[in-house]
């Protein structure tokens, strides 16, 4: 509760912590310099020296694209989608979500505090986004890795409860030896606790475990905790690599 009512004034008060980035780097107190072409040493790997894939799952199993899901779940007003994206998708309530540490009903009302009139939007965004569609080239990418022979696990900033969800539409997630979830953890990346978590509690080999994200922040903060890490900036990337 601390923890929210700081975010909220903090965010009340400031433009600049409208900024999900921002706010990540204040609340776990972290501080990257991203490096150009991070994962070109990466991109000649031998398949024989990765004996585990750790998966991210929003945009790499599940796709999850702000402007879709404002197609989908309010097609009556586009003329809000830009406002919404902004009050919803990239505010820091919205991660404090994804740690657990925020109920949805206290992330309705924070967002919708200074515009009540966008209470029943923001509701129906909260509430519905949690359809994502599986993207084929990660599925099949985790089928790939699965008929190799190797450890497979998920990091993923994901609410708990909608995590579950997820894990019930889609039966691809049974291919997983494991999970960490942000909203079970209450800790969420690009913070190194939570790669720190999974290396000890899988007891993973940090140089033979490969981390597979769509967010360049996170992939930095794997490599700071010494794994191995593939940013999936394109599409291909993954079949591509994975086809060697």
């Amino acid at each position: 509760m601390l923890e929210f009512l700081l975010v909220h004034v903090l965010y009340t008060i400031s433009p600049i912590l409208k900024s999900e980035t921002f706010y990540v780097m204040i609340n776990v107190e972290v501080i990257f310099v991203i490096r150009l072409m991070i994962d070109d040493k990466y991109d000649a790997m031998p398949w024989d020296a990765i004996d585990t894939v750790v998966f991210d799952v929003g945009n790499v199993l599940l796709s999850w694209k702000a402007p879709e899901l404002l197609a989908r779940i309010i097609p009556e007003r586009p003329d809000l989608h830009d406002e919404l994206a902004e009050r919803v998708f990239r505010s820091p309530y919205w991660s404090m979500r994804d740690r657990g540490s925020a109920t949805v009903e206290e992330v309705i009302g924070a967002m919708s505090l200074r515009k009540p009139e966008l209470e029943p939007y923001i509701r129906r965004l909260l509430t519905e986004w949690i359809d994502l569609p599986a993207m084929p080239e990660g599925v099949e990418t985790l089928k790939i890795c699965k008929k190799r022979g190797v450890k497979l696990y998920a990091l993923t900033n994901y609410a708990d409860k909608e995590f579950a969800y997820a894990c019930e539409q889609h039966d691809f997630f049974q291919l997983f030896d494991g999970f960490l979830v942000s909203g079970r953890e209450h800790t969420i990346k690009p913070g190194l606790d939570i790669y720190r978590l999974l290396i000890s509690r899988f007891q993973l080999d940090p140089e033979r475990t490969l981390f597979i994200d769509d967010s360049l922040m996170n992939i930095e903060a794997a490599l700071e905790c010494g794994l191995q890490a593939l940013h999936y900036n394109k599409d291909g990337k993954l079949l591509e690599f994975f086809a060697k």
